[in-house]
């Protein structure tokens, strides 16, 4: 089976793929991690220096978009790509007057606020410790990203997870990397931004590369 390589969503870290036998990484102010955010090109090729051989990449969310990015720029190092939950281009997902909402809230509301949001997209209780001045600083890049116009340039295979149900991004995201992404496959789960038995879930994707 091939070698999987994973990456968190923004909020969480590596732990949220704890039941996989994979790879991962936490990103920068997220977990344990000690890497320093800059922006998102220089993140890609931060995370990109750590996959060892050429690897499967499973992305959740913004890993989803990292994922994207690793794959044009290294495509030496990986094989795939399986997306849950992700979205080309935040700003088309959502709102730009709801994006500032949440942005608001976080800065408000910090710690409680980041509760909230991580029982909205995960289906499990989670903890781990996170810098949020950072963590925000990338989020505010991270929602003006735009990968559209790129993902025809996608050659690796790809399966597009998507929840039915996700309140995150939205379904029609998840269409949208299908329509564009050339060797892409469409999955769909009941159930909202993570899938619940993605245990199970998940290897047996990755039979298919």
């Amino acid at each position: 089976m091939s070698e999987l390589f994973c990456i968190h969503g923004w909020g969480f870290s590596s732990k949220v793929f704890e039941n996989l036998n994979c790879h991962g990484i936490d990103l920068p102010a997220h977990g344990k991690s000690k890497l320093t955010y800059k922006n998102f090109e220089s993140l890609a090729c931060d995370v990109a220096m750590r996959i060892s051989k050429p690897s499967v990449l499973l992305g959740w969310s913004m890993g989803g978009s990292l994922a994207i990015l690793i794959a044009l720029k290294f495509p030496s190092k990986v094989k795939g790509l399986i997306l849950i939950g992700t979205t080309p281009h935040f700003l088309s997902s959502w709102s730009e007057k709801n994006v500032r909402a949440f942005l608001i809230r976080l800065r408000r509301e910090g710690e409680e606020f980041l509760r909230y949001f991580r029982k909205l997209a995960y289906p499990f209780a989670f903890e781990d410790s996170i810098n949020l001045s950072v963590a925000y600083r990338m989020l505010e890049d991270y929602v003006k990203l735009d990968l559209t116009k790129l993902l025809p340039y996608i050659t690796q295979r790809t399966v597009i997870v998507q929840g039915i149900d996700d309140e995150i991004v939205p379904f029609i995201s998840g269409l949208t990397l299908y329509n564009l992404i050339k060797r892409s496959k469409f999955i769909t789960f009941q159930g909202g931004h993570f899938p619940k038995r993605y245990e199970r879930f998940i290897p047996e994707i990755l039979k298919g590369f």
